[in-house]
């Protein structure tokens, strides 16, 4: 096998294999012996029809491409291993040709691993982010929430600010696209102050024409009221707590207050963690390939317009976001290698096994175990976050504590080359 080296630029090369006829010939033999052990001939046994009647059932093409499946990758591993190239994820094929003496040219676009150097970020002392606790209009404001879990819906003649109506009617987006409203309950203290002013004073049977969106004037909804209840909220007193097992009101409130506090500090450590991240992305020394930009744009472009994406074009700002959106993408890549963060087969399998369950069994497709891999991944990293700047074993003891062995990351289906 013969095999040569192109730089394209600073982060790419392409490699052209030239992978002789024999080893084309013994791969076609191997595809071959594969299909001819499951192909049904009539008046042969399994496995002992002759090979033109198996390739004129089979086809030849076919067996040719199960053979380039094969050969492809396993050419391309080799080719890796002796220029010693570390790639950033697999190649891009981009063509393959027979050649004249029968053996098979491929050609294939490599995107090289960046280099990517770290700051010292296990020196970095804790930033503090200071709790407040929460004030009593917050404390009220939790109390209301807790009421309102518990309202009942009463009968109502009109239409007030604290009522929950059931429309139906026809409706324009913000985009003049025109659809049906079947039934819709709506909560009008949720709702926005012009939806909720059109709809004040209005009686079941009454129609009305409301606005969706007070960005987008042309969103509105010809609506009839079909039903009219108003939220009656418990009375907030001993009784109220002391039916939701608090000893009065005043215990009930301090253990909201207990819980604002919690996740407001769940919050703070979030702040701290996404502060701590964004610092090392920002003292990380990294070349960000223009390749990883580009691909980036079109994400960012796809998600603001959909299928025409490719009818707008990046300005500058756009583009500093993709550039970000790479360099983290990179540096997070680094930062999980080198803490030899990882998820464990038995926790991606038991958290598999728990999705699979809630949607009746049906199992997860590649994409979706890329998924899920990708998020419980996440979830480690920022478990590792949240023990940067703590005091550790080393610092109180004056000796480093043994390192964990890295995680076991689950066999992920290999993404087919392009």
């Amino acid at each position: 096998m013969a095999v040569e080296l192109e730089k394209l630029n600073e982060d790419e090369v392409r490699l052209v294999i030239d992978i002789e006829a024999e080893r084309m010939q013994g791969a076609l033999d191997q595809a071959f012996r594969k299909v001819q052990k499951q192909a049904r001939v009539p008046g042969f046994r399994p496995g002992k029809a002759p090979r033109p009647m198996v390739e004129r059932l089979y086809g030849h093409e076919r067996l040719v491409q199960d053979a380039l499946n094969e050969l492809v990758p396993e050419a391309y591993a080799r080719a890796i291993e002796e220029l010693q190239l570390t790639p950033y994820e697999d190649a891009t094929i981009e063509s393959i040709d027979p050649q004249e003496d029968d053996g098979v040219r491929v050609k294939a676009r490599v995107l090289l691993q960046p280099e990517v150097q770290l700051p010292d970020y296990r020196a970095w002392p804790k930033t503090e982010i200071p709790v407040p606790d929460p004030d009593e209009a917050t404390i009220d404001a939790a109390l209301q929430e807790e009421l309102r879990s518990h309202a009942t819906l009463a009968p109502a003649e009109v239409c007030s600010d604290s009522s929950v109506v059931e429309i139906s009617g026809t409706y324009i987006d913000e985009d003049g696209k025109a659809g049906t409203l079947d039934r819709q309950q709506i909560a009008l203290d949720r709702s926005a102050e012009g939806f909720r002013e059109a709809l004040r004073g209005a009686r079941v049977g009454d129609e009305r024409q409301v606005p969706l969106s007070e960005e987008h004037p042309g969103a509105t909804a010809h609506v009839k009221v079909e039903d009219l209840r108003d939220l009656e909220l418990p009375k907030a007193d001993d009784a109220f707590a002391q039916e939701h097992g608090y000893q009065d009101l005043k215990e009930m409130r301090e253990s909201l207050a207990n819980a604002l506090r919690a996740q407001a500090e769940r919050g703070v450590e979030g702040q701290r963690r996404d502060a701590l991240l964004g610092r090392i992305v920002d003292e990380a020394t990294v070349r960000v390939p223009e390749a990883l930009v580009e691909r980036e744009v079109h994400m960012l472009l796809h998600d603001a317009y959909g299928e025409e994406a490719h009818d707008h074009e990046a300005d500058d700002e756009l583009r500093r976001a993709a550039e970000q959106r790479a360099r983290t993408s990179l540096v997070v890549r680094r930062l999980v290698e080198q803490e030899g963060i990882g998820v464990m087969r038995s926790e991606f399998d038991a958290a598999r096994r728990l999705l699979e369950d809630r949607r009746g069994g049906r199992a997860m497709g590649e994409q979706e175990l890329s998924s899920l891999h990708s998020i419980l991944l996440e979830e480690k990293l920022t478990s590792f976050l949240g023990t940067l700047g703590a005091e550790r074993p080393e610092d109180s003891a004056g000796a480093a504590a043994p390192q964990e062995p890295a995680a076991e990351m689950p066999e992920e289906p290999a993404a087919p080359a392009e």
